[in-house]
């Protein structure tokens, strides 16, 4: 009879089914992903050690194109809470690519892949000074290839990434003239 009135006050028998599967893939996720992370870094190719990027100017232009595996939306991630930050691209369609440069200088570089239960994904990359990182994220709105997630990287540091064509607005709060990433303790403009 408890267990009744539970389901009575949460909504209909469906609801209450549906939150504590939702609940459950929450707690699970994580589990599964770092259990699973090798198989996701198949195929991932890096720079050679000391190997700078190239120039923004030598970069194939990032161009949202819904559907297309030339698609490209810039990636924008805080490191921790001490203000470090990645800033790339992610190309492809339902899974690509991933690459940037830390604001340290250091290049990093892996594979993306979409399509998971209730609009998640997964981003598996690596630094070429060996920092691995392993994101979970959700997409928030797919024509525009905007991303929310969260992770962290192999010394144990949270990891929060947004994606999408409007990431830039997206970041540029209420009063604000410019866009800010919240990696520390004071904002980090962004451009």
């Amino acid at each position: 009879m408890a267990a009744l009135a539970e389901v009575l006050a949460h909504g209909t028998p469906l609801e209450f089914l549906f939150r504590g599967l939702f609940a459950m893939f929450r707690v699970l996720m994580p589990v599964v992903l770092c259990l699973a992370g090798p198989a996701f870094a198949d195929g991932l190719t890096l720079r050679a050690p000391g190997e700078n990027p190239p120039p923004a100017e030598l970069a194939p232009p990032c161009e949202n194109i819904p559907g297309r595996q030339s698609n490209c939306v810039r990636v924008l991630a805080c490191i921790g809470a001490s203000g470090l930050y990645f800033d790339g691209a992610a190309r492809g369609w339902d899974q690509g690519t991933v690459e940037g440069v830390t604001s340290e200088g250091i290049a990093c570089a892996g594979h993306w892949r979409s399509g998971g239960f209730l609009g998640s994904g997964t981003s598996r990359m690596q630094c070429e000074d060996g920092l691995e990182v392993s994101v979970l994220y959700y997409t928030q709105d797919n024509e525009t290839g905007t991303v929310i997630g969260r992770g962290t990287d192999s010394i144990g540091r949270a990891i929060t990434v947004w994606t999408g064509e409007n990431v830039l607005r997206y970041l540029t709060g209420d009063g604000r003239p410019s866009a800010e990433l919240p990696c520390g303790p004071t904002p980090i403009p962004i451009g």
